[in-house]
């Protein structure tokens, strides 16, 4: 999942939505990282939800549909669309409005004064300028973010344009996602403290 999911899972407070997003920014376990609880249990949180996505059958159904010369990256652009589906799919799974979710997400992220590395500050920064969160809802915005993660990634890509991906298959993936959301949801209700968890190292692509 993408930074639209991670939030959703984050508690109410800023530590625990920028430990949410810091743990694609460090290196290293990520529970061991010299970062305070609230901050770790973001971290933590984040890693279940991606553990557990990346095991899920939907999900490796929606990954199938990316066309060959795109495959490599087909967890990235999966995880990116889903939160395009989260967004238009908002109220079915929370009773705030997305727009004041987004605000007040950004309000706690600008609030936010503790230790974080220099790239996700620059990362963040851009997202409340340009309003990221509020962008997944049209495909226009799911392109932009596509495109510009294709131009931040260091080594070669073929994330460029990949929002065809998204538009050649829209109605079976928003199927998948709407089958895989609530067993995610169902499953980060009932699991148990993240710092429980066996150390875990990130196994994103």
């Amino acid at each position: 999942m993408n930074y639209l999911a991670h939030l959703y899972f984050a508690e109410d407070t800023p530590e625990s939505r920028v430990g949410n997003l810091m743990v694609d920014f460090v290196r290293g376990p990520v529970d061991r990282q010299p970062y305070n609880g609230a901050v770790m249990r973001g971290m933590l949180s984040h890693v279940a939800v991606d553990r557990f996505t990346d095991g899920h059958d939907v999900v490796r159904e929606s990954k199938a549909l990316i066309s060959s010369a795109r495959r490599r990256f087909a967890g990235i652009i999966v995880d990116i669309c889903y939160d395009h589906f989260l967004a238009r799919h908002w109220p079915e799974f929370s009773e705030e409005s997305l727009a004041d979710f987004i605000e007040r997400t950004y309000g706690s992220l600008r609030a936010y004064r503790g230790e974080m590395p220099p790239v996700l500050s620059r990362v963040l920064n851009h997202m409340v300028k340009n309003d990221w969160l509020g962008g997944y809802r049209e495909m226009a915005g799911i392109g932009r973010a596509l495109d510009g993660l294709s131009m931040r990634l260091r080594r070669p890509n073929t994330l460029a344009g990949s929002v065809e991906e998204l538009e050649a298959n829209y109605g079976a993936m928003e199927g998948q996602f709407l089958r895989f959301f609530p067993d995610l949801v169902q499953h980060m209700e009932s699991r148990e403290d993240g710092r429980r968890e066996r150390p875990l190292e990130r196994q994103r692509v």
